[in-house]
């Protein structure tokens, strides 16, 4: 019985196996060895009894074999012109928001309304103090009542002074401090009416009213605060547009140029609209590196709501070209690369890949139109010997 096996190499490990013929033996060796490894093994590796693996003419076809140059071809990248599309996370804006504030002061005594709720122009949103307004309304009202009796006897007495004074019965300075006192009557009656006037507005401003219809955007107090002059209550969303918001990346600053508008959908199931361009900000954001574009479209059903999240899908009006190599032509490591021929060898460069797309990737920059890369890098590393065929 035979005590050990001649071994054989095989994805780098020495192992045994019998009854293994040398030439399939190198085959394994060729297939999973460099040219430095085939070489020491050929010579050193000896199997049981002192014999050689291979004899030296299996070693002088392996060295061959490693040392002759791989055939590969070439290929171009694929041109293929296009509008590059964008899809961006954007949301509903009100075209405008106006801001409610308070034109009294006093105590809030009641909210009518609520955050998302329709309201028609002249609706009550807010009650402030109403009671204390009312008050004040009866009191002026009794003042001018008590300044028009007063004017009532300062004319009837100027009257009577007015006859007297011809028939020269009293002295003129009687009949001239009669009607001062007639003519002061007169100006209360004005201030008191003026007073009726101001408590009768104030007592309508305590009933805040929606100055638009629209959207109730945002509340900011609740009963029991207290209000001063020009503080805002209530921000509304007037009007039966709104603004459709989304943010691009800088590199589409210049991917612009003739467009009138874009598409969108608001929510997750909602209909695609489309939006009318309505301005794009001129000024990059420093943080993201982005900068606004802004839509407005009708909405006569109101059912598109300011706060709503949209998907905005952008296609650019500017045609570009880009460059798709097949996956098979792109070497993937820690950087993606493609590989060329120089002279009898390979040589790399790294690149930036973009999509995929049936077995197709794009290049981004690295790759120029018709540069000519290596068809299939797979085993290929840069150095090694290459003969272009095809």
């Amino acid at each position: 019985m035979r005590l050990c096996h001649q071994p054989t190499v095989s994805a780098g490990l020495v192992t045994s196996e019998p009854n293994s013929k040398p030439a399939g033996r190198a085959r394994q060796i060729t297939a999973a060895l460099p040219l430095l490894v085939v070489l020491v093994v050929s010579v050193l590796l000896v199997a049981c009894g002192g014999r050689p693996i291979v004899t030296p003419e299996e070693a002088a076809e392996i060295t061959g074999k490693a040392l002759a140059p791989r055939e590969v071809r070439l290929t171009e990248a694929e041109v293929r012109p296009e509008r590059p599309v964008i899809e961006l996370v954007g949301e509903i804006r009100a075209f405008e928001t106006v801001r409610v504030p308070a034109e009294v002061a006093g105590k809030i005594d009641r909210v009518l309304v609520e955050v998302g709720e329709r309201v028609d122009r002249g609706a009550p949103m807010l009650e402030i103090d109403r009671e204390t307004f009312r008050l004040q309304v009866a009191q002026a009202s009794a003042e001018l009542a008590a300044a028009s009796a007063e004017l009532t006897l300062a004319a009837k007495d100027l009257e009577r002074k007015r006859d007297l004074v011809s028939d020269h019965t009293i002295p003129q300075s009687t009949f001239d401090q009669v009607s001062a006192q007639h003519d002061l009557a007169a100006a209360r009656v004005k201030a008191a009416q003026a007073t009726v006037d101001l408590a009768e507005r104030n007592l309508g401003r305590s009933e805040v009213k929606a100055p638009d219809a629209g959207w109730i955007a945002r509340r900011l107090v609740a009963p029991g605060d207290w209000a001063d002059i020009g503080m805002t209550m209530v921000e509304l969303a007037t009007g039966s547009k709104v603004k459709v918001v989304g943010r691009l990346p800088e590199s589409w600053a210049a991917r612009l140029d003739g467009l009138t508008g874009f598409e969108f959908r608001a929510g997750e199931h909602g209909a695609v609209r489309t939006a009318k361009l309505f301005s794009i900000d001129p000024v990059l954001e420093d943080a993201s590196r982005s900068f606004e574009i802004v839509g407005t479209v009708a909405d006569g059903r109101a059912e598109l709501r300011p706060g709503m999240f949209a998907t905005i899908t952008l296609t650019s009006p500017v045609e570009r070209t880009s460059l798709w190599l097949p996956t098979e032509a792109v070497l993937v490591s820690n950087l993606p690369q493609v590989l060329f021929v120089d002279g009898e060898h390979v040589a790399s460069r790294n690149v930036t890949t973009g999509r995929r797309a049936e077995g197709m990737v794009e290049i981004v920059s690295g790759l120029e139109p018709g540069e000519p890369v290596i068809a299939e890098v797979a085993g290929l590393h840069r150095g090694a010997p290459v003969k272009v065929i095809g």
